[in-house]
């Protein structure tokens, strides 16, 4: 089949889980059309995979120029709002340009195609897949919704009734030709409750974030700088303020300066917390921004991986699923009881859960003995059984369903 995926931002979440998708399609030879945003600091390509790239919004190529916190982002970021406010009244839409941008593209990238998935976030996504379908009926068109979008943030000028009432005229309006509605298991209680009487209803289907890739494991290897007798705990991901913090697991570390350990973080250099810490304690490391691969690499080549637990309760880390694929035991931090990514790690198993509200030293003397254990890795076939939701397999099973027909 030929296979058009609108997932706009390849370097985001969203893109992330439409890359693991993208490339289970093709192990299972479908032809598959990729349209998505010309980003500056991506320059890969994947075999097997046509890319249609369009010209992203001002802002993105204007934020990818000045990264960091300098004064041009800061100016960059301010004017950002200004065009948020300007727009408030036509909210999830921004910019029209840039959305008949996306229509432009995914409706030439489908002639031909069998199926269409339009992924939210942006909206401009899901506008081009139902655009492209109301051209030609016999099209296949999936709504995605790797984010939530009734019942999700919105800008804060508008109240949550507002909020509701905007997205459901826009569910109605890009779900009426849609053949299926994807939409997270956590989000499966929200639409039970608030969207059972809406026309799309029983168009869905709950999944849940593709990244637990079975058929990418491999054997992984150790890593020739660490020291022997030392064992290695890497954390890859970024550290925004208010939401994810690595002040806890740092100060763990610090009551136990004996522990021969190699402590590796990788995607942020500019945490005043950790930057304080690798100061005092030749054990932490900082490697910054790195390729997806080299991250992997460095993962790959730990004895232990650690994440770090959300703040905010809907924002589920999609690193813990790569996480999981290794095989490897993770340590996890949780601020909050209700933090989205527990339910996976405690069914996951080898996982040391520590609670950022407790006693520091108390949580250094769990982590000590959970380095000394020895580790049975789950197996494929349990990760298989217990998250196959979770697997790029179980979206590709929905799309070639749909493409049977």
């Amino acid at each position: 089949m030929k296979i058009v995926i609108a997932a706009l931002q390849r370097l985001s979440a969203n893109g992330i889980c439409a890359q693991a998708v993208v490339s289970e399609l093709v192990r299972r030879g479908h032809e598959v059309v990729w349209v998505c945003n010309h980003e500056f600091e991506s320059h890969d390509r994947q075999d097997g995979v046509e890319f249609r790239e369009i010209d992203p919004r001002w802002v993105d190529v204007a934020l990818a120029r000045h990264p960091g916190r300098s004064a041009a982002h800061t100016a960059i970021v301010a004017a950002n709002r200004f065009g948020m406010l300007r727009s408030l009244g036509t909210w999830p839409l921004v910019s029209k340009g840039y959305s008949r941008r996306v229509t432009r593209a995914v409706c030439e990238a489908c002639v031909g195609a069998d199926i269409v998935v339009g992924a939210y976030t942006q909206i401009d996504a899901l506008i081009a897949a139902h655009e492209a379908k109301s051209r030609n009926p016999r099209l296949h068109y999936i709504a995605w919704f790797l984010d939530s979008f009734v019942g999700g943030y919105g800008p804060r000028f508008l109240s949550a009734k507002q909020l509701e009432e905007r997205v459901g005229r826009w569910d109605r309006e890009l779900l009426d030709n849609a053949d299926v509605v994807v939409s997270m298991e956590s989000a499966r209680c929200f639409h039970m409750d608030r969207c059972v009487n809406e026309p799309w209803f029983e168009k869905m289907r709950f999944l849940d974030l593709p990244l637990l890739d079975l058929h990418r494991m491999v054997d992984c290897s150790d890593d020739p700088g660490t020291p022997k007798g030392v064992k290695t705990i890497v954390y890859a991901g970024s550290l925004p303020k208010g939401i994810r913090s690595p002040r806890f697991f740092l100060n763990v570390l610090s009551c136990m300066p004996e522990e021969p350990l190699r402590v590796v973080f990788v995607g942020d250099a500019a945490n005043d917390d950790l930057n304080a810490a690798a100061s005092s304690d030749r054990r932490i490391e900082i490697r910054g921004r790195l390729s997806h691969g080299d991250a992997v690499a460095l993962l790959r080549s730990a004895d232990f991986v650690l994440t770090l637990g959300n703040r905010l309760d809907n924002m589920t880390p999609s690193k813990v699923f790569e996480l999981m694929a290794l095989r490897k035991p993770i340590l996890a931090t949780y601020p909050i009881d209700d933090e989205p990514s527990m339910p996976y790690l405690k069914r996951y198993g080898d996982v040391l859960l520590l609670d950022e509200r407790s006693d520091a030293s108390e949580a250094a003397t769990k982590l000590r003995d959970f380095l000394r254990m020895s580790h049975e890795p789950p197996t494929v076939e349990e990760l298989e059984k217990n998250f196959w939701n979770n697997t790029p397999s179980a979206f590709c099973d929905l799309i070639e369903l749909l493409g049977d027909k």
